[in-house]
C-alpha cells in the first residue's frame, strides 16, 4: 500500500475514531494486529449507531418527498391510508414494517455505491485494501493493512 495512504489511514483511525488521549496511549501498547482490530471494532460500532439514526431520517425524508410529489388522487390515497394507520394499530405496524424493509433495501444499495465511490477516491482495492464483507473472528487478521 502507498505509504502516504497508510499514514493517512492511521491518522484518521487514531485521531477521528479514538479521541481520548488515554485511549491513544492504550492503543500504542497493542500489537499492530490488536490495534487494527480495535480500530475496526470501534468504527463498526460507530457506524451501527449512525446507521440507525440515518435510516430513520432517510425513511422520513422518503415519506415527505413522496407526499410532496402527490397528485390529487395520490394525496387522497395516502390520506386514506394514513387515516387507517391512525385507527388500526395492526395495519399501522404492518405498513411501517414494509416501509422499514424498503428503507433498509434502498439504504443497502445506496451504501454499497457510496463505499465503492469512496474506495475509488482512496485508491483502495476490494479484497486487498478493504474487505468485501465482514470477516469471521478467526479470519480477522488476514487482510490486516497494519501488519
Amino acid at each position: 500500500m502507498n505509504r502516504l495512504i497508510e499514514e493517512q489511514l492511521i491518522y484518521v483511525l487514531t485521531k477521528k475514531i479514538f479521541q481520548s488521549q488515554d485511549l491513544q496511549l492504550y492503543l500504542m501498547e497493542l500489537s499492530p494486529e490488536q490495534f487494527a482490530k480495535k480500530c475496526r471494532d470501534e468504527a463498526l460500532r460507530k457506524y451501527q449507531d449512525e446507521q440507525q439514526k440515518f435510516a430513520l431520517q432517510m425513511m422520513t425524508m422518503g415519506y415527505y418527498k413522496i407526499k410532496s410529489l402527490l397528485s390529487e388522487s395520490g394525496l387522497k390515497k395516502v390520506s386514506e391510508i394514513d387515516h387507517r394507520r391512525e385507527l388500526d394499530l395492526e395495519f399501522n405496524k404492518e405498513l411501517s414494517q414494509k416501509i422499514w424493509e424498503s428503507t433498509e433495501e434502498a439504504w443497502s444499495a445506496a451504501l454499497g455505491q457510496l463505499i465503492i465511490k469512496i474506495s475509488d477516491v482512496y485508491g483502495l482495492k476490494v479484497g486487498y485494501d478493504i474487505r468485501a464483507e465482514l470477516p469471521n473472528e478467526e479470519d480477522d487478521n488476514k487482510l490486516d493493512f497494519y501488519v
